[in-house]
């Protein structure tokens, strides 16, 4: 009778555990990676120098377009946000990739001004591991982050999750066009 608990308690507790659903990583989930560098107070006028440490303005690369539209003055004036795209294994945002942030921030300001908040999530294709997946998609989103200070975006107002490989933008198959379109972050507003 004994051995018949122990077994039935034995694969009830083997099948739960196998069931288990992936899971979001979060700046505390990450090894190595500082959760007070995320936290609120180091957005612009509250005294703290901010050094974006992944953002790269000299560096080279091809990420994609901006649709943002500008009058005679160089003065924002309408576009949609776009998702910022990456290179197999990278996280850096390079200065091809800023015209995407500053449209993004131009549009994410007023949100911001009306009480919104701003979501970054980092997403991967499935080439890596879930660990090694969930961090990447995380030091995208801090980089995309560190990007929307500069461009005068309150930290206090951005949040940060890793999808991983969990939430693909296309899956209709394994070539390196699809998986390209996987390593992205999105900018969302969230009321």
């Amino acid at each position: 009778m004994t051995k018949r608990i122990v077994f039935a308690l034995t694969t009830i507790t083997l099948l739960m555990s196998g069931c288990a659903q992936k899971k979001v990583a979060t700046v505390t989930d990450v090894p190595n990676v500082d959760p007070s560098a995320y936290g609120t107070g180091m957005g612009t006028g509250t005294g703290i120098s901010v050094t974006p440490q992944n953002v790269d303005p000299y560096g080279s690369g091809n990420y994609g377009t901006n649709n943002a539209t500008y009058d005679n003055n160089n003065a924002y004036v309408g576009g949609s946000i776009e998702n910022l795209y990456f290179d197999v294994d990278q996280y850096h945002i390079t200065s091809e990739k800023l015209s995407v942030v500053s449209n993004n921030a131009n549009i994410l300001k007023s949100n911001v001004a009306k009480g919104a908040r701003v979501k970054l999530e980092g997403h991967c294709d499935a080439s890596g591991t879930d660990e090694y997946n969930f961090a990447l998609g995380l030091r995208r989103a801090k980089a995309a982050k560190d990007a929307l200070i500069m461009k005068g975006i309150n930290a206090g107002s951005i949040s940060l999750v890793s999808m991983g490989e969990s939430s693909p933008e296309c899956s209709t198959s394994a070539s390196s066009e699809c998986y390209s379109k996987n390593r992205r972050v999105e900018f969302k507003v969230v009321h």
